[in-house]
């Protein structure tokens, strides 16, 4: 099975060093340089997005105060695996529907919360050009205060 693997090269290494310098500069509240890391014409869980899009993504996590540790980064080929932990504030209502869109129109609640992350990237000419990630957004709603309860009752 790891024979269809992509080596670990230098490419790799410098690959996972832009993902690594994204989350730098997204844990340090630069929406416009985390942006700047991104292809004209990239993919944010499948859809098109240029840099004035993934900006306004980062503005509205970072109108949440979130911030992600690292854990792992894997990288092999165009492709990097991250896992992290992310931690943010229901401080404000973000301006575009993030995070599964749990915050929208939901009024600040002030609560911490805290979650797993898995995002996967796509580096092409040392650009992010794909990105897709998979969050507890169920659990980031609990602990901000909202309840889970049957439709149509």
């Amino acid at each position: 099975m790891l024979e269809n693997l992509p080596e670990r090269g230098m490419a790799a290494k410098e690959n996972e060093e832009v993902v690594r310098r994204q989350f730098e500069l997204l844990n340090a509240g630069d929406a416009n340089g985390a942006a700047g890391l991104w292809a004209p014409d990239g993919f944010n869980h499948g859809r098109k997005v240029d840099r004035g899009a993934i900006s306004k993504v980062y503005e509205s996590l970072h109108s949440l105060h979130e911030s992600h540790t690292l854990h792992e980064v894997v990288a092999a080929g165009d492709w990097v695996a991250v896992r992290t932990t992310c931690q943010g504030v229901h401080s404000a209502e973000p301006e575009i529907p993030v995070n599964g869109g749990i915050f929208v129109g939901l009024k600040p609640t002030g609560r911490s919360y805290t979650d797993q992350h898995m995002h996967l990237f796509k580096i092409v000419g040392g650009r992010i050009a794909e990105h897709w990630a998979n969050r507890d957004d169920l659990g980031v709603a609990r602990q901000i205060g909202l309840e889970l309860k049957p439709s149509g009752d």
